[in-house]
């Protein structure tokens, strides 16, 4: 049996994700969970997850913090993820997750997270070398660290690009804007933040194209612009797809863009076409979106839903 190629995923400010699910939650009151969960997470532990849920290798690495790391060390063994993370002082930070099942809102609360310093970011190179010297796709996911440079997912990537490797890069703000200057192979902006990378509104599908097609046309090979429940705008430079996701009762959206991007790599490394990737994706995130907290849908699922996922050459009109 041939060895399948592992995903490697890159998470520097990795998070414990509570998630509370609070019926009818209500600002400035006193409210009462019904039930709640706790998930080890971070963009890029949430990609390795869909990835494994898809029957494909995943290894990650970046900070974790180390006085909790033991629960995200665990959840690894347990789910056959290799583990590469790098240790540093303190504690990862817990995300608040606060999901209103009857309004369909989910809250986020967001702490700052793990500070790195000199040594640390070097450790991690050094890391990311050897890995880069051994697999061929790697996803950068989330937002810097404390003490993190804003280049530092550019570095990052250019190192990775240096051996030969192949990033999708999934951030928003200065890392991201920093980011694509060392010309990943790929990113996943949603609509807001494709829009404060290129600097203006996106009002309008023409305005949507052109950001994109700025974006290739400086050596990006593809975008994949999420817009939520109405799907995904996925380009290269020889097409442009609009993908509809099936309609489906949510139970906790955070976590799907992540579930997007593995699926997306996954067909990569399989060897797909842009729309069977963007397919594959736009189902492996429609499965996660029916999981409790930040939990990646069952395979099973994921085949299940690929027939009813739309793909068109028509991008959609946003108002």
């Amino acid at each position: 049996m041939n060895r399948q190629p592992q995903i490697v995923t890159i998470t520097l400010n990795p998070a414990l994700d509570q998630t509370v699910y609070i019926p009818n939650f209500q600002e400035g009151e006193v409210n009462r969970v019904q039930e709640h969960r706790i998930d080890p997470g971070g963009k890029g532990i949430n990609v390795a997850k869909v990835v494994r849920a898809l029957g494909h290798p995943a290894c990650v690495t970046g900070f974790l913090g180390q006085d909790n790391s033991k629960r995200f060390h665990e959840y690894f063994q347990q789910q056959v993820i290799t583990d590469c993370f790098v240790e540093v002082a303190g504690a990862a930070r817990v995300n608040i997750k606060i999901v209103d099942d009857h309004s369909g809102r989910v809250t986020e609360i967001n702490f700052p997270g793990l500070s790195c310093g000199g040594r640390d970011r070097e450790e991690l190179e050094a890391v990311i070398r050897n890995l880069a010297g051994e697999y061929q796709w790697f996803v950068i996911a989330g937002s810097l660290p404390q003490g993190a440079p804003p280049d530092m997912y550019g570095r990052l990537t250019g190192l990775l690009r240096q051996q030969g490797a192949r990033v999708l890069l999934d951030s928003s703000g200065p890392a991201l804007r920093e980011g694509i200057k060392a010309v990943p192979h790929a990113i996943k902006p949603n609509l807001e933040e494709l829009g404060q990378l290129v600097g203006r509104t996106l009002a309008t599908e023409a305005e949507v194209k052109s950001a994109v097609a700025d974006l290739l046309a400086g050596g990006i090979q593809e975008v994949i612009v999420t817009i939520g429940a109405r799907g995904a705008i996925v380009a290269d430079k020889t097409e442009m797809l609009q993908v509809t996701p099936p309609a489906v009762v949510a139970n906790s959206t955070v976590g799907a863009g992540d579930a997007m991007a593995a699926g997306f790599v996954v067909g990569k490394i399989q060897g797909l076409p842009l729309a069977d990737c963007a397919r594959l994706g736009t189902a492996a995130a429609t499965a996660s979106v029916v999981q409790p907290g930040t939990q990646a849908g069952p395979v099973q699922e994921v085949e299940k839903l690929l027939s009813r996922v739309q793909v068109s050459r028509e991008a959609v009109v946003f108002k």
